[in-house]
């Protein structure tokens, strides 16, 4: 049965029917036909028609699979650099997107079997980014191959590189700072350790020395009494040696202040003060030991 002409009733009412997606076990590459069920499927294929684009297609099948092949990737990359660039997208989500065209290439007619072959062959290529997701199975990305994005991604990789030096750097001054106050605190703790040495040192000088010092008391004097005493002269030394020790050991724990302030100057103890000082008038005659003041003269 011929077709129906174009722009005849009978166009128009297939094409209403075909509207939409079909099956794609019903469609024929080499002729372009979409079939709506697979008795329609069954009659195209025993058509003249089909059979002699058939004895066409066997004579070279390689070179038209080589074809469709291309066609399908070129279509297949450049919708997803369009529709979506370098972001992630599931497989089988972005292959619904490009299945909408019904005159699409079809995979049936290429020399890949799957979906997933297909994409494990692009990323191989390395014409587009894959990788495995857990939720949604293999995620494709577009991969910018042209030579401002390749320059773009050396310029980002030198930045980060760069950031890492400096991090780095930044470790080793941190590394240099604690060192150097993990030295000066264990030369504090030398200097106390020399200083609380000192100190006992002193302690162990001073002790023999008071021993030597506090008196004995007579033997009659025990005898006298039957118990020990101390003379109070003893204890006033011995008490005057411990002032002198916590006095020592103030000055050598008190630790040193360095002050740069100016203080006003003290007066001498034998002078009179600024405020201290008498007027006094350098034309009156100094006064003899005998002489008395003059009275006063009253003017009437």
């Amino acid at each position: 049965m011929p077709r129906a002409e174009v722009g005849s009733t009978k166009h128009l009412a297939n094409q209403m029917k075909s509207k939409g997606l079909q099956r794609l076990r019903w469609w024929c590459e080499p002729c372009q036909k979409q079939c709506r069920d697979a008795n329609g499927f069954k009659c195209h294929v025993q058509s003249e028609s089909h059979v002699r684009q058939m004895h066409v297609v066997g004579e070279n099948p390689q070179k038209y699979i080589q074809n469709y092949s291309g066609d399908f990737q070129r279509d297949f990359v450049s919708l997803l650099r369009t529709a979506h660039g370098e972001k992630w997208i599931g497989a089988n989500k972005f292959y619904n997107e490009y299945i909408r065209d019904k005159e699409h290439v079809h995979m049936n007619s290429t020399r890949w079997s799957s979906l997933t072959e297909f994409v494990k062959y692009l990323g191989r290529e390395g014409i587009v980014n894959v990788k495995e997701d857990e939720k949604d199975g293999l995620m494709i990305a577009w991969r910018d191959t042209s030579i401002a994005a390749t320059k773009r991604r050396e310029e980002i990789r030198e930045q980060e590189l760069a950031e890492a030096r400096s991090g780095a750097g930044e470790d080793k001054l941190l590394k240099k700072m604690s060192k150097r106050a993990q030295e000066e605190a264990e030369e504090k703790a030398r200097i106390l350790e020399a200083r609380r040495v000192a100190q006992a040192m002193k302690k162990d000088s001073a002790s023999p020395l008071a021993e030597e010092k506090a008196p004995e008391p007579s033997a009659g004097d025990n005898a006298a009494e039957g118990k020990t005493t101390e003379s109070p002269d003893g204890q006033k030394k011995d008490d005057a040696a411990t002032g002198e020790e916590a006095e020592a050991l103030k000055e050598a724990t008190a630790p040193v202040k360095f002050s740069f302030g100016l203080k006003a100057k003290v007066p001498p103890s034998g002078k009179p003060g600024l405020g201290q000082m008498k007027s006094q008038s350098i034309f009156k005659r100094q006064r003899t030991d005998g002489e008395k003041k003059p009275k006063k003269k009253v003017k009437l």
